[in-house]
């Protein structure tokens, strides 16, 4: 079961890392250690989450109780350093959507479409070729959404020495097949997951809380 992440409640601090690209090394027949690859990552996420309303404390609190159930979430992976827009200002990530929105993802308006897909992506590829805006491009160290799955933008090239059209590898590797012309989604970054664990909001001293909690990336 998939519960909506509470539009309602404050993030304070959001701490993604990606891990488990390697597994355990293997020894050589000369002895030699090498680590062995995996293409199964997958990212942890550790927010933590703030409340100061009645509201705010209800939504928190039922959110919290549901995820203890192993269900899965889409998460908005909010951040600052977003790339620019057509005409060459930064887009904003922070447009979240009103405590009313009964099907709440974390943002209030569809994601700039400037981004797209030039050629089909298949799953396991570890780069995507991508047509951007004019005043517009991505570089190392900015994220990406395909569908609800994170990626890290590593490298990017040009293609043709065009300045709208660019090669960007990616890690974790693409997680599902996309077709050309699906877009690349730069500013509601999302990532679909689960919760390992929370602390406790307490019962008391409400409505105001802070509740760390970590959640992984669910597939």
């Amino acid at each position: 079961m998939q519960i909506n992440f509470p539009g309602n409640i404050r993030i304070r601090r959001m701490r993604p890392r990606l891990e488990g690209l390697r597994l355990t090394p293997f020894t050589n027949i000369d002895g030699e250690p090498y680590a062995r690859t995996s293409l199964n990552g997958r990212w942890r996420v550790e927010m933590d989450l703030i409340c100061s309303s009645e509201s705010e404390y209800l939504a928190l609190s039922s959110f919290l109780t549901a995820m203890r159930g192993g269900n899965t979430t889409v998460l908005p992976m909010t951040t600052h350093w977003l790339p620019n827009d057509s005409a060459g200002l930064r887009l904003g990530g922070f447009a979240q959507a009103p405590e009313y929105t009964g099907s709440h993802e974390g943002f209030l308006a569809e994601p700039f479409a400037g981004y797209t897909l030039r050629s089909p992506a298949s799953r396991r590829d570890s780069f995507i070729d991508v047509t951007t805006p004019d005043l517009s491009n991505l570089r190392p160290g900015h994220k990406v959404t395909l569908g609800d799955r994170l990626h890290e933008v590593i490298a990017v090239s040009c293609i043709d020495e065009s300045p709208t059209a660019q090669r960007v590898s990616l890690m974790p590797n693409i997680r599902a097949n996309a077709d050309a012309g699906s877009v690349v989604v730069v500013d509601q970054l999302k990532l679909r997951a689960q919760m390992e664990s929370a602390g406790d909001l307490e019962a008391w001293q409400i409505p105001f809380g802070e509740v760390t909690a970590v959640f992984i990336e669910a597939f």
